[in-house]
């Protein structure tokens, strides 16, 4: 018989710069925050970076070398999920006291995009901006029940033309569920693979 149990962890998160604009990097399977926090240094001053991490952690290659993260598998998903989206709202709650941030951003890339659009959906966290790089709207967010949430956020999709998980039918299945809640997306595209277009997302923040 399955049982459960609540207990009090600790959990890492990466920082980078003290400016008085808010950005959350949520980075995609198999990567660690440290590493991909390092993509957005370039932002400049005005950013206090903020990367938190999956908590699934494994060997990329075997059983040892190097190790990456994830935010959840299909083993426990939805217990998963409430236990990251209770993670970042940590975070947030903690980074609410330290400053009356000016603007507050979220990026999300492959695997991170369906965490930050679950998060989005589920918190009271309001960013003026969603970044969303390389990833679709997971199928439990509904986003003509959650239009009124996501409807005030400037929200950016970029996409890779040669991204080797894009496909026909992902490409329409994201389209299709903008067109229909009517939410106001920019759509850029771009000539690259399964990354983060620093370009297109400097030029957006």
């Amino acid at each position: 018989m399955t049982q459960q149990i609540t207990y009090n962890q600790q959990a890492t998160y990466y920082r980078e710069g003290n400016g008085s604009k808010l950005l959350y990097v949520l980075h995609g399977y198999g990567q660690l925050a440290k590493f991909f926090i390092r993509k957005f240094k370039k932002l400049g001053e005005e950013y206090a970076i903020i990367a938190p991490e999956g908590q699934h952690y494994f060997y990329l290659e075997g059983t040892s070398g190097r190790v990456g993260a994830s935010w959840m598998t299909k083993e426990n998903r939805a217990q998963d999920i409430k236990n990251h989206i209770a993670y970042l709202d940590a975070i947030h709650a903690e980074l609410s006291k330290e400053y009356d941030w000016e603007e507050i951003s979220i990026l999300g890339f492959s695997q991170g995009v369906a965490t930050a659009f679950r998060w989005l959906a589920e918190s009271d966290i309001k960013p003026s901006k969603f970044l969303i790089c390389s990833g679709l709207v997971p199928p439990d967010v509904d986003l003509n029940i959650k239009k009124d949430i996501f409807d005030p956020i400037k929200m950016t999709y970029f996409s890779g033309v040669n991204d080797p998980y894009r496909t026909e039918a992902s490409v329409k299945e994201f389209y299709d569920n903008v067109a229909s809640s009517k939410l106001d997306m920019e759509l850029v595209n771009f000539d690259g693979v399964h990354e983060v277009f620093m370009e297109g997302v400097m030029e957006r923040l």
